[in-house]
């Protein structure tokens, strides 16, 4: 491992644990975006430093930083979060934290080192209990013609990598590629939570799930149902993987 890692990682600790303090919803806006602009910053040196373990073939530094991105992404999306609860953006709001819980949990995946985030994901997802509502969660099955391995670029079957372990400061994800969306169904337990219902139909327009307000269908096409629900579900492509989709159902 570098001789620089005890100063980076002193470096590293110092700016997080300063910006943590901000991850609650009384803190004031203005501070919880300049925590967020000094993350943002501390990513920046955390990719640098990664190109250099990799250039060193030290995966072990590698990956340790990687979990240090990961943690920098949760904490973002954490204090992203509150301030868009409080500028009353619930949806978006939502995304954030689904965003720190993959986050947190890919950190713990990472490196050794942050088997302790355990603790945060566990109270992220007290959070999500506590502070938004249940939510409807959809699944897509589709035809896959093929599944591309992020580490090697191989098809996953015939490659060594295993999805979800950390190689050289990444970790192994799988891309689909189909050949057609066979259907959307509603699940407990999505591997993707912000494939969800976001609004269905009522008098006068559509209730909003998060805030229950009931606006105008601002769809193109008005044609109306008074058994359809709006959402939106994830599907993988070979340019951007788990690409959000908005979807209608019809009960």
């Amino acid at each position: 491992m570098s001789n620089l890692v005890p100063a980076f990682v002193t470096e590293f600790n110092e700016v997080v644990n300063g910006c943590a303090i901000f991850r609650y919803i009384t803190r004031d806006n203005a501070l919880q975006r300049d925590s967020c602009s000094k993350l943002r910053d501390l990513l920046v040196k955390i990719k640098a430093e990664k190109e250099s373990a990799k250039a060193s073939d030290d995966e072990n530094y590698a990956n340790l930083l990687l979990g240090c991105e990961c943690v920098a992404d949760a904490l973002i999306s954490e204090i992203d979060m509150w301030v868009l609860l409080k500028e009353g953006r619930p949806d978006e709001a939502w995304d954030a934290l689904v965003g720190a819980q993959s986050s947190s949990a890919s950190a713990i995946r990472a490196h050794e080192g942050f088997a302790h985030i355990e603790e945060n994901l566990r109270r992220l997802n007290t959070i999500e209990d506590l502070i938004f509502p249940p939510q409807v969660f959809l699944s897509s099955g589709m035809i896959v013609n093929s599944q591309i391995c992020s580490i090697c670029g191989e098809d996953y079957e015939d490659c060594e990598h295993v999805k979800g372990r950390p190689y050289m400061g990444q970790l192994c994800s799988v891309t689909l590629i189909p050949s057609a969306i066979d259907h959307v169904s509603i699940v407990d337990n999505p591997a993707n939570k912000r494939c969800r219902i976001v609004k269905f139909s009522a008098e006068g327009g559509y209730r909003n799930r998060m805030t229950w307000v009931v606006g105008p269908d601002d769809r193109k096409n008005n044609e109306t149902n008074e058994n359809t629900a709006e959402g939106i579900f994830a599907i993988s492509t070979p340019s951007k993987e788990n690409a959000a989709k908005d979807v209608r159902i019809v009960e």
